[in-house]
């Protein structure tokens, strides 16, 4: 009712608070309504320090963020077995067997196969239910990591899925003897147990399926269909902001990007999810409109549809006469598509915030915008120790004092930063408890748009097709050095290759050296020829221990194939069939160009004729990875570009007109560089180098 007379507590705190002054309250209403998740949750990793619980509270009620159902999904095996640590001192058995032993170690996992064992997990579960027969359910889900059981009778019951499910499954029949009502068991359908089980689900089992952490080569969509298969009714695990993920940037985490929101959460919607759990952080400048349009999509998700008018309304309410900057500042910071250079986009934030000051006198606008001026402030400091230009004792001094505005997840940058004991600790020397007077504030945005200043990438990008031929005899280019890959590509990568007349199989050399076994790998062979759009070819056979392999993919098909590996951030290395032109995807637009580019790497690619800029992006990998560095190199050997003398973003060259129609190189890189005005390939030879053929045949001699 307070939202229809026009509340709102967009933000945590009495600073984002609008309490509308009404000299007439009337209102007439006849309503039934009931939310589209049962389970609403958007929650703060990391901790907290203490100030923010109370206002993260009410927040969550003031706009129904809450379990209205309490799913419980968090890690369980270790807290079962702190409970019963006599009968398992007793009972060794119950451990699972791992290099012939049975102990607790880390990770610790069960030996599922022992009847003993389930019997005395479902007893724990029926003394907690008849302890607390409030609970909606109870976690049944593993230790986090592996040390499965690798006794002959867990390997009977099969997948590790399948014995995450068997054990939940008797907990599940468990707990609903005890005639209490309805209970559940909950769970996350997550690293070796995303992969759906081959065994029926109990019907109060809910499984949360994870957005990320997805093991076996799933997709999260195959994930959720494959357990909804076998009965089970769906939760998802979301990952709004993870604070060493997205350092609480502007569009770092999905948080920051309500229009992505608006699409994936009524999709998980349509396929019947209705439990929706958020890792988030205490990042309200970069997520707070992200998480305060998530809350009005949850309760109901036919809001999805208005994300216009809901962000129109924030605007109105929050900004009132300071309306006009503050749209485009929210646009910059969380809807805006265009890549910018840490400096272009800082520059445009505080310009923002400086109309936005002059345009208004309301002292509760006014105090809105400081707190985004801290936070902007937050993003140019970060982005300076990221590029080596400041340090991360800069970081975490202006995150402590701004923490009460709730604009960065403080407590989780000092733990990621510095320590989580020096987070605890009371007197630390880079914890200053003085707040930001006026004057600071006001050095701080004059400062900012002195010091960055919104720049011009100086060119227009260009599109260029995937159908790809040989280029090197058609150009008549000639040979150059041989280039090297990236040395720790992993993850997800993509090559496009070009297989002979009549070879009918593409043979691969690979090995992948052992990091996360997140998902065990996987390569899959695709040709554009194959109507059903599968893969052609797929081997998972291999195993992540460094041992190399000779893996044979056949195809039916010759000429233009793509292949791609799947390893869940374990290292994978190909050696390629001689002479095969293998070539990689580097463009603007080129989907998972991040995980090829680990390591340090040498490669070329061409500049059309008629060209005159290459242009295109340079970038880390992650917030985390080295700065960037390497040269762009003509094709006389001259260097063009240091990148190492540079930040992330827009880069450009001038091409002369005898050095177009040639191979360029980036040598002794580190990052990524994306192309936007050359075609976006990239190759360690003139033989491997595969091109759009539009552009092969108007560049033919």
């Amino acid at each position: 009712m307070l939202h229809r007379l026009g509340y709102r507590q967009f933000f945590p705190g009495e600073t984002w608070e609008v309490v509308p002054k009404l000299d007439d309250v009337q209102i007439a209403i006849d309503k039934r309504e009931s939310p589209s998740f049962q389970a609403r949750r958007i929650w703060y990793n990391w901790g907290l320090w203490g100030y923010n619980d109370e206002p993260y509270r009410q927040w969550c009620q003031r706009n129904r963020a809450i379990k209205g159902f309490d799913l419980n999904s968090g890690h369980a095996y270790e807290g079962i077995i702190a409970a019963n640590r006599a009968e398992f001192d007793k009972h060794p058995e119950y451990f699972a067997l791992v290099q012939g032993e049975r102990k607790l170690r880390p990770d610790v996992k069960f030996c599922i196969s022992n009847a003993e064992l389930r019997k005395l997990v479902v007893a724990h579960a029926q003394r907690t239910f008849q302890a607390n027969p409030q609970l909606d359910s109870i976690s049944m889900d593993p230790s986090d990591g592996g040390n499965w059981c690798e006794c002959e009778e867990c390997r009977k019951v099969g997948s590790v899925s399948n014995r995450v499910v068997t054990l939940a499954n008797d907990v599940a029949v468990g707990i609903n003897d005890l005639k209490l009502g309805p209970k559940y068991v909950g769970m996350y359908a997550y690293n070796q147990h995303s992969a759906p089980p081959t065994i029926k689900v109990h019907p109060n089992v809910i499984p949360s399926a994870t957005t990320a952490f997805i093991g076996g080569g799933f997709s999260f969509d195959q994930v959720v269909r494959g357990w909804q298969a076998q009965g089970a009714r769906m939760g998802v695990y979301d990952y709004l902001s993870v604070v060493d993920w997205d350092w609480n940037l502007p569009r770092g985490g999905s948080g920051s990007r309500p229009a992505q929101l608006a699409k994936f959460l009524p999709d998980i919607h349509a396929k019947g999810v209705r439990f929706y759990d958020a890792e988030s952080g205490d990042c309200w400048g970069p997520c707070g409109l992200g998480y305060y349009f998530a809350s009005r999509v949850l309760w109901d998700v036919a809001e999805a549809e208005r994300l216009d008018a809901i962000l129109e309304d924030f605007l109105d309410k929050a900004f009132a006469d300071a309306k006009v900057p503050m749209k485009e500042f929210y646009r910059l910071i969380n809807l805006d598509t265009q890549r910018r250079p840490p400096a272009d986009l800082l520059g445009r934030m505080y310009r923002q915030l400086a109309a936005a000051r002059a345009a208004t006198t309301n002292p509760k606008v006014l105090e809105r915008i400081d707190h985004l001026t801290l936070y902007t402030r937050h993003a140019e400091l970060y982005h300076a120790f990221a590029n080596g230009g400041g340090s991360k004792d800069d970081v975490a001094r202006h995150a402590y004092r701004m923490r009460k505005t709730m604009m960065v997840h403080s407590y989780g940058l000092w733990a990621r930063l510095i320590s989580q004991q020096a987070a605890l600790t009371p007197n630390h020397p880079l914890k200053n408890e003085e707040p930001f007077s006026r004057e600071e504030l006001v050095h701080i945005l004059a400062e900012g748009i002195k010091k960055q200043q919104p720049v011009d990438p100086g060119f227009e990008g260009k599109e260029y097709s995937r159908q790809l031929v040989p280029a090197a005899a058609a150009l008549k280019l000639a040979n150059v050095p041989q280039g090297r890959f990236p040395t720790a590509a992993q993850d997800h990568q993509q090559y496009f290759i070009w297989v002979p007349e009549k070879a009918g199989s593409v043979d691969l050399s690979i090995a992948v050296q052992k990091r996360w076994v997140n998902r065990l790998p996987k390569v899959s062979l695709f040709s554009p020829l194959e109507v059903t759009l599968n893969a052609v070819a797929t081997d998972d056979s291999y195993q992540p221990d460094g041992v190399e392999r000779v893996i044979k993919l056949k195809t039916p098909y010759a000429g233009l194939h793509r292949v791609e590996t799947w390893d869940g951030g374990d290292y994978t290395h190909i050696k390629w069939p001689a002479a095969m032109p293998v070539t990689i995807e580097s463009g603007i637009d080129s989907p998972d160009v991040t995980s090829h580019f680990r390591g340090a790497w040498t490669m070329y690619f061409y500049v059309p004729k008629g060209t005159k800029v290459v242009g295109g992006w340079a970038s880390r990998i992650a917030n985390w990875a080295p700065r960037i560095s390497g040269s762009l190199i003509d094709p006389d050997g001259k260097p063009v570009i240091d990148f190492g003398k540079v930040e992330e973003g827009w880069f450009a060259a001038t091409v002369a007109a005898e050095q177009a129609g040639k191979l360029w190189k980036f040598e002794n890189s580190q990052g990524q560089r994306l192309l936007m005005t050359v075609p976006p390939y990239l190759a360690r030879s003139t033989e491997e180098l595969l091109l759009p053929e539009e552009v092969v045949a108007a560049d033919r001699p």
